[in-house]
Parts: structure tokens; C-alpha cells; sequence
């Protein structure tokens, strides 16, 4: 019998995004989990918008601090713009403070932006 090295980690976070009904112009934006504990090397993180309420919000990027990290590769946004892509090497225990891009497609072009963290937690 032959054995197979371990096979790629991912992990999916799930992202609702919805204007405000509190603070008209704004989004509410959760995602689930809050704060993803990544436990193994090279995982790939995907965030999936899967509520908007009926509007066209779509991702346009995202970007990281610290800036100079050695942990996440750069970003790719699918084709419909609902779920953006990344690798995390995870190969030092940090936190990481993300920042998602958005766009309302369908409400004259808003941008706007939601912090959420990552925590590395590499195995030892």
C-alpha cells in the first residue's frame, strides 16, 4: 500500500454582507468564523459572500497587516467576484489584520471595507 503526503488544508469563511439599517451608506458585514485559527502549513483560505440580501456586492481585493508578513500569497478574486483566495504558509504564530474590499455593483459603485483577523497557529 502506498501512502500520500497530507493532502492541502482549507478553510471557508462564509461572509454576509447587507446595508446598514442603522447607518444608512454603510454595509454590516459578518463573517463566520470571526476569527479563523489556522493550524496547518500552506492552507488556503477561501472567503465566500453567501447573503447580501438580494444586492451585487462582490469582492475587489483585499490587503494585510503586517505588510511584510512571509505568510499570506497575494489575493485572487473569482470571476463573479464572490469569493476571494489566498494561501497562508502559516509558518509563525501571529495575527493578522485583514482588510476585505468591497463593492455594491449595483448602487453606483460604493466601495467600502470590513477588518476582519486571522490567527496563525502553526503546528509545532
Amino acid at each position: 500500500m502506498s501512502t500520500f503526503p497530507a493532502s492541502t488544508s482549507f478553510v471557508n469563511i462564509l461572509v454576509s454582507v447587507k446595508p446598514s439599517t442603522t447607518q444608512p451608506g454603510t454595509y454590516d458585514v459578518l463573517t463566520a468564523p470571526a476569527v479563523p485559527v489556522i493550524t496547518e502549513v500552506d492552507t488556503v483560505i477561501n472567503y465566500q459572500i453567501f447573503d447580501t440580501n438580494g444586492y451585487d456586492i462582490v469582492f475587489t481585493g483585499m490587503s494585510v497587516k503586517p505588510d511584510f508578513n512571509d505568510q499570506l500569497s497575494p489575493p485572487s478574486v473569482s470571476i463573479s467576484g464572490k469569493t476571494l483566495t489566498f494561501s497562508d504558509a502559516n509558518t509563525e504564530a501571529m495575527t493578522l489584520n485583514v482588510t476585505l474590499k468591497f463593492k455594491d455593483d449595483g448602487k453606483e459603485g460604493i466601495e467600502f471595507s470590513h477588518d476582519p483577523q486571522i490567527s496563525n497557529n502553526p503546528p509545532t
